[in-house]
């Protein structure tokens, strides 16, 4: 099969290129350069947007903010509340359980699994199963 090109500087001259009587070395040079000219206009395109983003950074957010900043009052600058001190939790003894604590505290769990409000249901019994 005899493959030409016709390219476009010779385009000018008349010439026929033909690939069939290109060495390897001339396929591979001509393969690396328009590799080459691919990723430098891809790369030379991503600055170009990377500059345009630059500007608009620039004029879309460092300006307003020295806008913003210059207009601003100086004040003095606020302290952080101090952190509240830890209360201990009281310690409440096994016997001091009552049926309603428990029955409440089924009812929070219930009413909280369901995402339901507690006045919608109502714990009619419950039974110790453990000794824990």
């Amino acid at each position: 099969m005899n493959t030409t090109l016709l390219m476009l500087d010779a385009a000018a001259t008349g010439k026929v290129i033909e690939f069939s009587s290109w060495t390897f070395a001339d396929r591979v040079s001509e393969a690396l350069s328009v590799s080459l000219l691919g990723l430098g206009t891809t790369f030379a395109v991503l600055a170009l947007l990377w500059g345009v983003l630059e500007i608009f950074r620039f004029f879309f957010y460092d300006l307003p903010n020295k806008r913003k900043n210059g207009k601003k009052t100086e004040s003095a600058p606020v302290k952080p509340a101090p952190a509240p001190a830890p209360v201990a939790a009281p310690v409440v003894s096994r016997a001091a359980d009552s049926d309603e604590e428990i029955v409440a505290a089924i009812t929070a769990a219930v009413s909280l699994v369901l995402d339901k409000p507690a006045t919608s249901f109502r714990v009619v019994s419950f039974r110790r199963t453990g000794t824990r």
